[in-house]
């Protein structure tokens, strides 16, 4: 594989394994151990910072009552060595309610693979005309 098409892989696997699957396990094996590994949502409560707070969010997540989905439209891969960022624009689906979503996730490449270290995610407000 390219190392953008694994970027890809590894942008939507976080997504497919949290929200799809409902594993934050196998969600949280996409991240790098660092210490400062940092999640942002679209609130302020959709945040967490250091391995401790994501495990404990991403458990959360997986146990949201209603069903949760991204899909996602245009994505930007930009690789700078061991370090790279893929921006996407895309919707979140909530228990059927949809929204435009848009989240940028820079990655880490550790034994040759990319793991996400930092998440921003939000639900931007419409332009206006």
């Amino acid at each position: 594989m390219s190392d953008e098409r694994d970027l890809l892989v590894a942008f939507e696997g976080f997504y497919e394994a949290e929200c799809r699957d409902r594993d934050p396990e196998a969600a949280l094996v996409l991240w790098a151990d660092d210490d400062d590994v940092t999640l942002f949502g679209s609130d302020g409560a959709d945040t967490a910072f250091g391995p401790a707070e994501l495990r404990s969010h991403l458990g959360a997540i997986a146990g949201f009552p209603a069903d949760i989905a991204f899909a996602w439209g245009e994505r930007r891969v930009r690789i700078e060595g061991d370090v790279a960022w893929v921006a996407a624009q895309g919707t979140l689906s909530v228990g059927g309610d949809v929204v435009p979503y848009q989240a940028v996730g820079v990655f880490v490449r550790r034994q040759g693979r990319w793991l996400w270290h930092t998440h921003a995610g939000s639900t931007p407000s419409p332009q206006a005309s």
